[in-house]
């Protein structure tokens, strides 16, 4: 299975948390707990999906197709 294809399923995996999570917040009452999950649980799911999908654009695109040049090859040797 390929790295691209790998990502994607993960990426559709954290969109089914996170709508799991919104459904899940419907039927909390207490504001303070709500706002505790909303702040430091779905906003990082959301954000690990949004850089997890400009990844995998920027892989789609090309951007890691070259090996990166290690700096130490870079450097003359005496």
């Amino acid at each position: 299975m390929n790295i691209t294809k790998q990502l994607s399923g993960l990426s559709a995996r954290l969109n089914e948390l996170t709508e799991d999570l919104d459904r899940i917040m419907d039927y909390i009452d207490n504001n303070e707990l709500y706002n505790e999950i909303d702040n430091n649980v779905k906003s990082q799911l959301e954000n690990a999906q949004t850089h997890l999908d400009i990844a995998v654009d920027d892989l789609n695109d090309g951007m890691y197709e070259d090996t990166p040049v290690d700096e130490e090859d870079l450097e003359e040797w005496d």
